[in-house]
């Protein structure tokens, strides 16, 4: 079975962030954008902490939009080389 990028990414955010496992993701080329679709999140406590984290990742995205039923959406802009101190 071929994997896509889609398919990579997921594998890799499930495992790094175990939060993910529930949600959807979909990529929008243009825009640079993944958008995750969480069902069961409890909401934007959860994934704040990891909110660094994923604005370092280095894979080519400009910026993750997660959306969360009751919630906000929760805009993360990647910063792939600044330092932690920067963010």
């Amino acid at each position: 079975m071929r994997m896509n990028y889609i398919h990579v990414l997921s594998d890799y955010l499930c495992h790094r962030f175990p939060w993910w496992k529930d949600g959807e993701l979909s990529y929008e080329p243009a825009q640079k954008t993944v958008y995750v679709y969480c069902r069961y999140v409890c909401g934007p406590r959860t994934l704040l902490p990891d909110a660094e984290a994923i604005a370092r990742l280095d894979i080519g995205v400009e910026r993750f939009i997660i959306k969360m039923p009751g919630a906000m959406d929760v805009v993360i802009k990647c910063q792939p080389h600044q330092s932690k101190k920067r963010l």
